[in-house]
């Protein structure tokens, strides 16, 4: 089933009201070790100006944030490329960013081998193990799409 814009699948109540509850316990650093790869984004939306606010996986990258959105089509994405100020919520913090799409594909192979660091997560990001063949990996790197915020 997909949503009115026929973009994607719907979102249901329930996955709404859970992404509404741990953004607020993200906000606050109340997610205990979840908190040292999940963060809670605020985006202004592209098209209605309103905020919005989702949890979303984090990776530190020195003074830098990595996301990555394995298909580019989250709202949360689109809102930050259409306006690149956002609010990160990460450990109880709120940090003011300017966000940006990686195109670079030296710097996206680099953030890749760092997602590879954590073997244990990265087939639920890109849907191969590390140990794939390298066609698959490479496969799953030009669907990835990660946005730096500095």
């Amino acid at each position: 089933m997909t949503n009115e814009s026929g973009s994607g699948p719907r979102v249901s109540w329930f996955a709404k009201l859970a992404f509404r509850i741990q953004a607020f316990l993200l906000k606050r650093g109340w997610m205990g070790p979840a908190g040292n790869f999940l963060m809670a984004i605020t985006t202004t939306g592209r098209k209605s100006g309103k905020q919005f606010t989702v949890p979303i996986g984090y990776l530190n990258d020195g003074d830098a944030v990595i996301a990555m959105n394995p298909t580019g089509n989250s709202n949360w994405m689109k809102n930050v490329q259409a306006n690149g100020d956002v609010l990160l919520h990460i450990k109880g913090q709120s940090i003011s960013m300017q966000g940006r799409l990686v195109s670079d594909p030296v710097e996206k192979r680099r953030i890749f081998d760092i997602y590879k660091q954590t073997p244990d997560t990265f087939p639920r990001y890109f849907g191969v193990t590390v140990d794939a063949p390298e066609g698959e990996l490479n496969a799953a790197l030009d669907k990835a799409h990660f946005v730096r915020f500095e």
